[in-house]
C-alpha cells in the first residue's frame, strides 16, 4: 500500500541512489541535495492540492523527530516534518543560478566569486539525528507515510533563497506544546494536541526503526487502528475543560490497554492450538511415508490410525481455523505488536 503516491516515488528514488555504508550525517545531505534536484516545491504543491483532512505539517525546534514521527503518524495520513530557520545552517553544494531562472539582478558581485554560481544549504540542528531518522524511517518514507522538508537559504547577500512555505506547515511544537501556524485546520487541531500529549507507552518503547518496520508489516492493521483512533479523538467535546479532556484521554488509554490484553491471550491460545496441530502433522507425516514405502497393503492401518488422530482433511482444517490472519487483521493487532516489542506494559 502506497499512502502519497508522489513522495513514495521521490522516496524511493532517493534510497535506489543512495550509496550504501553512508554515515547518517552524510546521508542527511544528500537527502537535502535530492530534494533540491528534484523540487522540493512540487512535493510542497502536492500537499496543497491533497484533499486529504489528515495531511499534517509540524515544524519541530529541536531532535524530536523520532517522537514525534511515532506520534503523529498514528492519526495522519501523511506526516511532514520540518525545522524552522532557527537551526544551524548546513551549506550543501552550489547550483547555476540561471538554470533556476535565479533573478541576478539582486546578487552584488562581491557575494559570490563566480556570479553564475550560488551557493545553498538547509537549517538543521543536527545532519546526525536527520540522517538517522532518515535511514529508521526508510520504510514509512518509501510508502509515503512521512517525509521531511529542508528549510532551505543560499548563500547570497540580499537573496534568501528559495523559502520554505509557510502554508506547507499546519503546526509549530515548541517546548512539547503544539501552535497553530498557518491556519491549521479545526479537524486536524483536534488530532494532534493530544496525539501530543497522551501516554503512549506501547511506541514510546519502540524505537524509530522498529516502529516503521511494524507499521509497514502490519499495515492493514495499522490502518484500523488509526481510523479508531481518529475517530476517539474527534468525539472528545472541544467545550470540555482541561481537567475534563486529560480524563478522556485517559479512557482512551485505558481502552487500549484492555483490548491489546485480549490480543496477547488470544495469541497464546492461538499458538497453543497450533502446537496441537503440529503434533498431528507429525502422525499424519509419518503416515503417508508408510503408504509411500509399503503400498495399499498398510493403507488400512493408516485408516486405522487416521481415524484417531488428525488426518490430512483435518490438518488442512486446523491450519485454517488455527491460522492468525483474521487476528493481524484487527485494529488491536498493531498496538500488540507494537507493545510486545516495547517490553513496557501499557498500565
Amino acid at each position: 500500500m502506497t499512502q502519497n503516491k508522489v513522495v513514495a516515488r521521490r522516496m524511493r528514488r532517493f534510497f535506489q541512489q543512495l550509496p550504501p555504508g553512508l554515515d547518517p550525517s552524510t546521508v542527511a545531505a544528500e537527502y537535502g541535495r535530492h530534494l533540491w534536484d528534484s523540487g522540493a516545491h512540487s512535493l510542497v504543491d502536492e500537499k496543497k492540492l491533497s484533499r486529504s483532512r489528515f495531511y499534517v505539517g509540524l515544524s519541530v525546534e529541536d531532535t524530536s523527530l523520532a517522537e514525534f514521527t511515532k506520534r503523529t503518524a498514528l492519526i495522519s495520513d501523511t506526516l511532514l516534518l520540518s525545522h524552522d530557520r532557527h537551526g544551524e545552517f548546513r551549506e550543501l553544494d552550489s547550483y547555476a543560478s540561471h538554470a533556476i531562472g535565479f533573478d541576478m539582478t539582486h546578487v552584488h558581485s562581491s557575494t559570490v566569486r563566480d556570479p553564475f554560481t550560488l551557493r545553498y544549504g538547509m537549517h538543521c540542528p543536527s545532519l546526525e539525528v536527520l540522517g538517522r531518522w532518515i535511514l529508521d524511517a526508510e520504510p514509512l518514507l518509501k510508502a509515503g507515510l512521512v517525509w521531511y522538508l529542508p528549510s532551505y537559504s543560499t548563500i547570497t547577500r540580499n537573496s534568501p533563497g528559495p523559502p520554505q512555505p509557510l502554508d506547507a506547515i499546519d503546526y509549530l511544537i515548541r517546548d512539547g506544546r503544539v501552535i497553530d501556524a498557518s491556519g491549521g485546520e479545526p479537524v486536524k487541531g483536534r488530532l494532534v494536541r493530544p496525539i501530543c500529549q497522551m501516554d503512549l507507552p506501547f511506541i514510546d518503547g519502540v524505537d524509530l526503526a522498529d516502529f516503521s518496520r511494524i507499521t509497514i508489516d502490519e499495515l492493514d492493521s495499522y490502518s484500523a487502528f488509526r481510523d479508531f483512533l481518529r475517530l476517539s479523538l474527534l468525539n472528545i467535546d472541544d467545550a470540555l475543560n482541561e481537567t475534563q479532556s486529560d480524563r478522556e484521554l485517559v479512557k482512551i488509554g485505558l481502552e487500549i490497554a484492555g483490548q491489546v490484553r485480549s490480543v496477547r491471550s488470544e495469541m497464546k491460545r492461538a499458538k497453543g492450538r497450533r502446537a496441537v496441530a503440529a503434533s498431528g502433522a507429525v502422525v499424519a507425516s509419518v503416515s503417508a511415508t508408510l503408504v509411500a514405502v509399503y503400498g495399499p497393503a498398510l493403507q488400512w492401518v493408516v485408516g486405522v490410525i487416521g481415524g484417531a488422530t488428525p488426518g490430512l482433511w483435518g490438518l488442512l482444517q486446523a491450519r485454517e481455523e488455527n491460522s492468525t490472519r483474521p487476528l493481524r487483521e484487527d485494529k488491536w493487532y498493531y498496538v500488540w505488536a507494537l507493545s510486545k516489542k516495547s517490553n513496557r506494559s501499557l498500565l
